[in-house]
Parts: structure tokens; C-alpha cells; sequence
């Protein structure tokens, strides 16, 4: 892979930024009101980057594969998050566009890592 620690990973940085992003928002009032959908943004955001660490450091193709589908997973669930915070009015269609596409562009890189490893 010729990448030797998981922070050089850009997938990981990528779920980084988006973890970063996630914990501005549950700074903001309507966020910190509504509990469960903070805590399963934070929990999810985390997850991911976590998840990809984790297999990472496994240093075996298959069990980085399992984290790679657990963290894509984890993906998935913040980005339905953002779509039910556009729903409660949290985020303006702009704002969670973007935030999407990113989590969309974290999903491509996922599956993009996930092809070069041997089941």
C-alpha cells in the first residue's frame, strides 16, 4: 500500500474533517437540544475514523476489509443524519449538500481502498 501510519491514509483524513465538521454542529443550539441525533452523529463520525484506524493497524488485508465495511457503514449513518437534521430544519439545503457530498466522497474512497485489498 506504501502508506505506513493511518493519519497519511486520505481517507482517514477525509474522516477526520468530517468528524470535525460533525462536532461544530452539535455545537449549535438546535443540535445540543436534540440529544439522540447529536449523540448518533458524534458516535457515527467517530466510528468511521476510528474503524478505519483500527483495520489499519490490523495489518491483514481481510480484517482491514471487515473495518473498511464497518466504517462505511458509519458513514452511511451520518450521512442519513444529515439528511434528517435538513428535515428538522437544522441545515439549509446548501449546508447539507455539502455536507453529503462529502460523506458521499468518504463512501467512494472507502470502496476505492476496499479494491485494492485481498479478500
Amino acid at each position: 500500500m506504501g502508506v505506513d501510519r493511518f493519519e497519511n491514509l486520505r481517507v482517514w483524513q477525509a474522516a477526520r474533517r468530517q468528524c470535525d465538521s460533525v462536532g461544530q454542529l452539535i455545537k449549535r443550539p438546535e443540535f445540543h437540544r436534540d440529544t439522540q441525533l447529536s449523540e448518533q452523529m458524534n458516535a457515527a463520525s467517530i466510528s468511521v475514523m476510528n474503524n478505519i484506524s483500527e483495520g489499519f493497524l490490523r495489518h491483514r488485508d481481510k480484517e482491514f476489509l471487515q473495518f473498511l465495511r464497518i466504517a462505511a457503514g458509519s458513514n452511511g449513518e451520518v450521512r442519513s443524519c444529515y439528511y434528517a437534521a435538513q428535515g428538522r430544519n437544522y441545515l439549509a439545503r446548501e449546508e447539507a449538500g455539502r455536507l453529503i457530498e462529502d460523506s458521499n466522497a468518504i463512501g467512494r474512497m472507502i470502496r476505492r481502498l476496499q479494491s485494492t485489498l485481498k479478500a
